[in-house]
């Protein structure tokens, strides 16, 4: 059975079992196990736990924000990044269909014949 969890989520879940290894306690300890060999109460640990929970949220704000305005900037610059792609490709046809490109390539050629017969 596959449980989607976040690479955060996977980060938490090791650093636990690590964390009950250290202090000697079984990995499917329950919160009362843990409370006690933290020598505190289930409502205080409830509580730190409730505390933490907050203190992390209140972390992730200002990354959350700064990821929403890049993602803002990126979306922008795609799109910006397309019109010009567009105009380009644009302008590209254009001088095949007209043939500037030939016309110009007829235009060096003569010039630089001309610069070789002055010489």
């Amino acid at each position: 059975m596959s449980v989607e969890m976040t690479a955060e989520e996977v980060a938490i879940m090791i650093r636990a079992r690590q964390l009950f290894r250290e202090k000697g306690l079984a990995p499917n300890a329950d919160i009362s196990e843990i409370c006690q060999a933290a020598g505190i109460s289930r409502k205080t640990g409830y509580q730190w736990a409730e505390k933490h929970a907050e203190n992390v949220s209140e972390q992730k704000k200002p990354i959350e924000n700064e990821l929403a305005q890049i993602q803002a900037e990126y979306a922008r610059l795609k799109k910006e990044f397309d019109q010009i792609n567009l105009e380009n490709r644009g302008r590209k046809l254009a001088w095949e269909i007209h043939g500037v490109d030939a016309y110009l390539a007829s235009k060096k050629s003569t010039m630089s014949s001309r610069k070789k017969k002055k010489r």
